[in-house]
C-alpha cells in the first residue's frame, strides 16, 4: 500500500479570497508545500469563464508563473469542474506545465465526465476523477460509474464528501463497494469537509481502510484545513500521523513555517472551519452556499437556519451553484418566504 497526499490550500482556501489569492502567497504556500515534501498541489480552477482571477486559468500554461524551479518530487494539479472548463481550452501537455488535470463532476454529468476524462488522457495528462457527493449514489449507480471509471483508466478516483455529512460507517460501506469494483491499478482518493467534525477521522478511517485491502490511495487535505465553509482535514495532521504510524517522511517544520507565514494571519481575517452553521450542513446534507445566503441576505437565527434547511426539498438543498449569483438563489428565497408565512 502507498499513500499519497493532495493539498488543497490554494483552490479551495482560494474560495475564500474570491479567487484572488495574493500572488506572493500562492508562490510562498507552493514553495511550502514543495519543501514539505506533498505529493500533490492544487494550484486553481482551469475554466472557460475568466475575469482576471489570480487563481482561475484558460489554460495550463497560465499556471506556469506559479510553479518553483525546482519541485522535488512534487507535482501540480490543474483543477476543473466538468461543466466549467472545455476541452477545446486545453492544450496538448508539452512538458512545460502541470501534468495532472483533476475533473470533478456530479451525478447528472457523469457521462460528460467520463468523456471529457478520456479527452483530457488523449491530451497527455495525467487524471484524478473526483464523484462529488459520492454518498449520493445508490450501490447500483456507484458499481456502475465503477465498471465506466475502469474503462477509461484515469490515475485515481476519489471518494469526494461534498457537504460534510459522512459518517465513518458511511465511509466504510463506500470503500468497500469501491474497493470490490475499482481496478487495483487506480489509486483511491478521498477529499473530505469537517462540517460534522470528523474530516480527520475520515482521513485516518480511510488509510486504515486501504492498509488492511492494500489499496494504493491519494488523501486530501488543506493546510489548517482552510477550505470553504467547514474547511478540509488538515493537511499537517495527516501529515503528521503518516510520519509517526506509517514510516513516511513528510517535512513537518516546513509545513509549520508555511502555515505561521501564509495561512495564521488570513484566520485572524477569514473565518473557516468547524462551527454551528456549518453543522447544519452536514447534518442536512445541504450546500454550504444555503447558508451563506441566509446569513449574509436574511436576520434568521441559526436555529430558524436548521429548520429551514432541514425542510427545504432534497433538489433545492444540494443543488450545486455553479455561478455564485444572488439569481441563482430564487428557489431559496421563495422557499424561505413561504416558512415564515406559515
Amino acid at each position: 500500500m502507498s499513500v499519497q497526499i493532495t493539498d488543497c490550500t490554494i483552490r479551495d482556501g482560494g474560495y475564500l479570497l474570491n479567487l484572488n489569492s495574493d500572488k506572493d502567497f500562492v508562490k510562498g504556500v507552493i514553495s511550502g508545500l514543495t519543501k514539505a515534501g506533498i505529493d500533490f498541489v492544487e494550484t486553481g480552477f482551469l475554466r472557460d469563464s475568466y475575469n482576471g482571477e489570480s487563481i482561475v486559468y484558460k489554460t495550463p500554461k497560465d499556471i506556469i508563473k506559479y510553479l518553483p524551479n525546482n519541485s522535488g518530487n512534487t507535482q501540480f494539479l490543474g483543477f476543473c469542474d466538468n461543466s466549467r472548463y472545455s476541452i477545446e481550452n486545453l492544450e496538448d501537455y508539452d512538458g512545460h506545465s502541470v501534468k495532472w488535470i483533476r475533473i470533478a463532476f456530479l451525478k447528472h454529468e457523469v457521462l460528460s465526465a467520463l468523456k471529457f476524462c478520456a479527452q483530457v488522457r488523449n491530451k497527455g495528462y495525467i487524471v484524478q476523477f473526483n464523484a462529488m457527493d459520492t454518498i449520493s449514489y445508490s450501490e447500483n449507480e456507484l458499481k456502475n460509474l465503477i465498471y465506466e471509471v475502469n474503462k477509461i483508466e484515469p490515475a485515481s478516483f476519489s471518494i469526494s464528501d461534498t457537504f460534510g455529512v459522512m459518517h465513518l460507517d458511511d465511509l466504510n460501506s463506500i470503500f468497500n463497494q469501491i474497493d470490490s469494483v475499482l481496478d487495483k491499478n487506480i489509486k483511491l482518493g478521498l477529499h473530505s469537509h469537517d462540517n460534522l467534525g470528523l474530516s480527520a477521522a475520515l482521513a485516518e478511517q480511510f488509510i486504515m481502510l486501504a492498509r488492511e485491502k492494500n489499496r494504493n490511495i491519494i488523501v486530501d487535505g488543506s493546510l489548517l484545513g482552510m477550505a470553504r465553509g467547514a474547511g478540509n482535514a488538515p493537511t499537517e495532521l495527516i501529515v503528521n500521523l503518516l510520519n509517526k504510524k506509517y514510516g513516511c517522511n513528510y517535512n513537518i517544520s516546513a509545513l509549520i513555517e508555511t502555515v505561521e507565514k501564509y495561512i495564521i494571519p488570513l484566520k485572524q481575517q477569514i473565518n473557516w472551519g468547524y462551527d454551528l452553521s456549518m453543522f447544519i450542513c452536514g447534518a442536512c446534507h445541504s450546500h454550504v452556499d444555503n447558508i451563506n445566503y441566509l446569513k449574509n441576505n436574511t436576520d434568521c437565527s441559526v436555529s430558524d437556519m436548521y429548520k429551514i434547511i432541514n425542510n427545504m426539498p432534497e433538489a433545492l438543498r444540494i443543488r450545486y451553484n455553479k455561478n455564485y449569483s444572488k439569481s441563482d438563489f430564487t428557489g431559496l428565497k421563495t422557499f424561505y418566504d413561504s416558512f415564515f408565512d406559515k
